[in-house]
């Protein structure tokens, strides 16, 4: 069943790569207003985590917030055929403006490894076509439980732009020795790590699982670090890319020194286009010792 499932996915997603950027676009939105008329646990999950993160605001506001960033997450999800669909020089040509890409360009040509962190905001895929038409670079990803789809999708990332490494013992070995090669490797910083992989740091004024791994691959390969993310632009005009240079306390041999400066890091890049940030994931799950989990607190599917 997960065979015939996975190929029914690229099907869908190939026929996504036919359509103009504007018609997944449209796509997207109709998704994520189904997502909005429902009490779904996308919605509720953004509503939640909207709430923890803005808790300023009214009740109408982050109302408001959910409804946009329902429409910008279902852009995101409707432009994978787009992203994986065209070739490089299609998707290089959907970028209006880069911001900084002198931070990445003067990191690449030297002989230090560079860790490019990339939040989930606007959209990362296509970062790593622009970053491997400046230079070589490596990144990570969870296969999917889907074993037929995960392949296509490796194989599809790695037509567009970067190398591929899993989420395994393996993979991240690989990216140690990049990064000591003085090779570009990607990062997503904000999911949430196993407990015993991770520290509490401050992200919004909310306790924060965050992973170590990053600090671990800064202080065993010298590594320096860069921010970057996509920004869609408004009516199917493309994306803006922005690179943000690291604050120093990055390299702090502290993990939670440095987990604390990374998550502040991503929320500089989330108030460029808050409503695009991945709201509807579980970010908050795991809590402090006497915490409750925010989403059972709250009733969420």
């Amino acid at each position: 069943m997960n065979t015939l499932l996975g190929y029914l996915m690229i099907g869908v997603v190939r026929l996504m790569g036919l359509a103009s950027l504007a018609t997944a676009q449209r796509v997207g939105r109709g998704l994520g207003a189904f997502l909005w008329l429902r009490r779904t646990r996308s919605r509720e999950v953004a509503r939640t985590n909207l709430a923890l993160c803005y808790p300023d605001k009214t009740a109408a506001e982050i109302n408001a917030m959910v409804h946009d960033t329902l429409l910008q997450n279902g852009m995101t999800g409707a432009e994978m055929g787009v992203m994986w669909g065209y070739e490089p020089e299609q998707l290089l040509g959907l970028i209006r403006a880069v911001h900084h890409g002198e931070l990445l360009d003067d990191l690449a040509s030297g002989d230090t490894g560079v860790l490019l962190m990339v939040p989930h905001l606007g959209n990362w895929e296509i970062i790593s076509t622009y970053v491997a038409s400046r230079c070589q670079v490596t990144a990570m990803y969870r296969p999917a439980k889907m074993k037929v789809f995960s392949d296509w999708m490796v194989r599809r990332r790695e037509a567009v732009g970067a190398n591929m490494v899993p989420t395994t013992g393996a993979g991240v070995k690989e990216l140690f020795r990049l990064l000591n090669e003085g090779r570009v490797v990607g990062f997503l910083p904000d999911q949430e790590p196993k407990r015993e992989r991770g520290v509490f740091a401050d992200f919004m004024g909310v306790p924060t699982l965050t992973p170590v791994l990053p600090h671990q691959m800064i202080q065993e390969t010298g590594a320096r670090v860069i921010y970057a993310f996509a920004e869609r632009l408004p009516d199917a005009k493309g994306f803006d890319l922005h690179f943000i240079a690291a604050e120093e306390a990055q390299y702090d041999p502290d993990p939670v020194v440095a987990a604390a400066a990374m998550n502040k890091a991503i929320e500089q890049c989330v108030a460029t286009c808050p409503e695009q940030y991945q709201w509807t994931y579980k970010r908050f799950k795991r809590q402090p010792e006497g915490k409750r989990n925010p989403y059972k607190a709250a009733g969420v599917p």
